[in-house]
């Protein structure tokens, strides 16, 4: 699953080392599986970016989980990365006045909403997985959305959050977790982009 590929399939239903963030106890929980794939998550990580939606772009909080060592590395050197497994969580708030999009900015509870089933809540979540495979090619057969659930933020500062997540996917799968990610700048222009190495 190419990231990109990732953010703009859940949005229609949405300088290395000096970019990367130094937060050694970054990390997530994985509980349950999806398509039968259980992932272990090794890397956590986080910036605010801006997605495509059916209806534009807009800005989120984006938040990537896999089970890859260094991510922010590799996004740095905009590798996707190969035989992974990720899971992407876009998190915004809706502005009352002007009803703009924009990346969550405190904590809370995001539920989960997909894009053209009428208004959007104040705060929600958008959730994608996928997996690669050893070519960096995406397993179509393993990709799901979440289709309920939420994303409860405890910690968000700096582009980095901790939370929790428990979503339900369009596949049927159920899963659960926790995450505290370290901020990674070099996310935002990464998920801009259209193609990438493979590593």
């Amino acid at each position: 699953m190419r990231l990109v590929n990732a953010v703009h399939r859940a949005a229609a239903i949405l300088l290395a080392g000096a970019a990367c963030g130094n937060d050694a106890g970054a990390g997530a929980t994985f509980e349950g599986s999806i398509h039968g794939l259980a992932m272990q998550p090794k890397d956590a990580i986080s910036s605010p970016a801006t997605v495509a939606f059916s209806s534009g772009s807009a800005p989120v909080a984006a938040i990537v989980i896999g089970d890859v060592p260094q991510l922010c590395a590799k996004v740095s050197a905009n590798l996707e990365p190969r035989s992974s497994t990720l899971l992407l969580l876009f998190l915004a708030d809706v502005n009352p006045v002007s009803g703009a999009i924009q990346p969550a900015a405190g904590t809370g509870s995001f539920p989960v909403f997909r894009i053209g089933n009428g208004a959007a809540p104040p705060h929600f979540a958008m959730a994608s997985f996928g997996a690669n495979d050893a070519t960096c090619h995406a397993i179509d057969a393993d990709s799901a959305d979440a289709v309920t659930g939420s994303v409860t933020l405890t910690a968000n500062g700096a582009g980095a959050y901790s939370g929790m997540y428990d979503l339900t996917f369009d596949s049927g799968d159920h899963v659960t977790g926790s995450f505290h990610t370290g901020t990674c700048q070099a996310l935002s222009d990464y998920l801009t982009r259209f193609t990438h190495d493979c590593g």
